[in-house]
């Protein structure tokens, strides 16, 4: 049984998700549309810019990945990252917040590099440190439970920054996002340093694999992993192609821009409350159980967005749409993290070796590869029927539009609720596989040096 962790532990370990998560929030629902409305920048230009900006930073997860699991330090082998990952972040969101006229397509591109290159520098080796903290089953619900709570109140606080009371509105604009660079600069020091001060390094139970060819071929041959992959990628092609156009969704379509703040406000909050009941359910079921209803309630909140009528009117109903959904992508987000620290134990129990750097590299790097190309292909899909961001649509534009935003997201959350269902590690499982790894680390302790 493992020791359990305490309360400041814990809160220290999910602290830098709060200021990486104020990057998130605006990354792909909130910077493009800025960028196309105040820097002019044409919709397919950023369309190309968010796939290829996202797809070379994956390029550089599995990379991250594969270091953070061999570096050696007195602090341990995640902490040094997240420190040079903090201050690249700190470099970044200095430029990546202050869109202007000036600041043409090569200039987001760069600060977009700069931003995704330093939170995987954090993210990835902070993902792979809860498998090293705890390797209790329902302890690692718990604490993916708080890390996503953390992941929330980032949200939080980005979405307080328009009503703070020194703008004159609470839409979303470039001053708003300058002003939110300071906060997010302070945090990331404050976090980081909590992280690494207050949190020990974690237990490693073996080595990982020596060489990178080593390391790919575990990763492809392992069967909960594949199921895995096709339900994340799946679920987060969905959401990327959402957030690309849920910026012109309220400007555009519902026609109530200055209601941005409450809604993520809400969404926000509902996230930041239901994370620690969702660590809690994930421990009483399966999590993949779990993972597949929140899917389905997924779907069902998309369908109800598709009856929402534009004007004034729509901001109630799009509110509690919007916090509903909420409630379920945290569910999702929780049981992500639970399980790839699941896998990690299957990969050592079949190789010997840990490789928790480069798994959970691959849970970061499905994501910016899902919301990435999702938003891409969403900006450049409804580009090709006409849509235009700064004006009146209808017609193909119009049907272009919500084909993108939410008919496709619809059957490819509906895919990953299915392919949930099939996950072959329960929890029956995973006791079988730890009963395991116990019995192994113990028979080597017995075994006489030499």
């Amino acid at each position: 049984m493992s020791r359990k962790l305490g309360a400041w532990t814990i809160a220290a370990y999910a602290a830098p998700m709060v200021p990486i998560w104020m990057l998130h929030t605006p990354a792909l629902s909130i910077l493009p549309g800025l960028y196309a409305t105040v820097s002019g920048i044409d919709l397919a230009t950023i369309g190309l810019i968010l796939v290829f900006s996202r797809v070379l930073d994956g390029v550089t997860d599995p990379i991250i990945g594969f270091f953070s699991d061999r570096t050696a330090t007195a602090i341990g082998r995640r902490k040094p990252w997240m420190i040079a990952g903090g201050l690249l972040c700190i470099i970044g969101v200095w430029f990546w917040f202050r869109p202007g006229a000036d600041t043409g397509g090569l200039y987001f591109l760069l600060a977009s590099v700069v931003v995704y290159i330093g939170w995987t520098m954090v993210e990835v080796p902070h993902a792979a440190w809860l498998s090293e903290l705890t390797v209790d089953y329902d302890e690692r619900s718990h604490l993916s439970g708080f890390r996503t709570a953390a992941i929330y109140l980032g949200y939080l606080l980005f979405w307080s920054g328009p009503f703070l009371p020194i703008f004159a509105t609470t839409e979303i604009t470039p001053d708003v996002t300058a002003a939110m660079s300071y906060l997010v600069i302070a945090l990331i020091i404050l976090a980081v340093a909590a992280a690494v001060l207050k949190v020990p390094a974690g237990t490693v139970s073996a080595r990982p694999q020596a060489s990178v060819t080593a390391a790919l071929s575990t990763l492809a041959g392992n069967k909960p992993l594949r199921f895995y992959a096709l339900i994340m990628l799946s679920s987060w092609l969905a959401s990327g192609m959402v957030a690309g156009l849920y910026f012109f969704y309220i400007s555009n379509y519902l026609t109530i821009p200055d209601k941005f703040g409450h809604i993520g406000l809400a969404v926000a909050a509902m996230g930041f409350l239901s994370a620690s009941f969702w660590g809690w359910a994930g421990a009483r079921f399966d999590t993949h159980r779990v993972l597949s209803f929140c899917n389905l309630c997924i779907v069902l909140t998309l369908v109800a967005m598709a009856l929402i009528q534009p004007g004034p009117g729509a901001f109630p109903a799009l509110l509690a749409v919007f916090s509903i959904s909420a409630l379920f992508t945290t569910g999702t987000t929780v049981a992500y993290y639970a399980m790839m620290a699941d896998i990690v134990d299957y990969d050592t129990l079949k190789t010997g070796a840990n490789n928790a750097g480069n798994y959970y590299a691959l849970v970061t790097l499905l994501q910016k590869i899902g919301l990435g190309a999702g938003a891409g292909a969403a900006l450049l899909l409804v580009s090709l029927f006409g849509f235009d961001a700064n004006g009146s649509n209808e017609g193909w534009a119009l049907a272009g539009f919500f084909i993108a935003f939410l008919g496709l997201p619809i059957l490819l959350n509906l895919l990953a609720t299915v392919l949930a269902l099939y996950f072959p590690i329960n929890r029956r499982r995973h006791n079988i596989i730890r009963k395991r790894l116990r019995t192994r680390a113990s028979h080597a302790l017995a075994m006489p040096d030499g």
